[in-house]
């Protein structure tokens, strides 16, 4: 499989995530291996909110800045990613995603 050609089909972001622009994400699952879910996930130019997953990723196009906020005995924290940054996020972490082209990144999670 070619990841950056692999089509993915994207969907608005619920409004109350939405910080600017008018961002939409896709994902696809790709499979899992040694008990941990991997796939595709991508975001397109704006701003967003969210609270994370437990996650690895590896960036695989685009890039962003992710601010880490402050909360649940996180840190605040200011993520620049580009194309092949490895970037580990913790499950509950408060986070804002400015994009200004899309960002696709592989993931691996724990699966279930």
């Amino acid at each position: 499989m070619n990841a950056p050609e692999v089509r993915l089909e994207h969907e608005s972001v619920p409004a109350v995530q939405v910080l600017a622009g008018n961002p939409s994400t896709a994902a696809k699952r790709l499979g899992e291996v040694f008990g941990v879910e991997f796939g595709l996930w991508e975001m397109s130019a704006g701003s967003m909110s969210d609270v994370e997953a437990e996650e690895l990723f590896i960036v695989l196009s685009g890039s962003a800045t992710v601010q880490i906020h402050a909360r649940n005995g996180f840190e605040a924290a200011e993520l620049r990613l580009l194309p092949g940054t490895v970037c580990h996020l913790s499950e509950g972490m408060h986070t804002s995603w400015t994009l200004d082209g899309p960002l696709r990144k592989m993931y691996l999670a724990p699966a279930g």
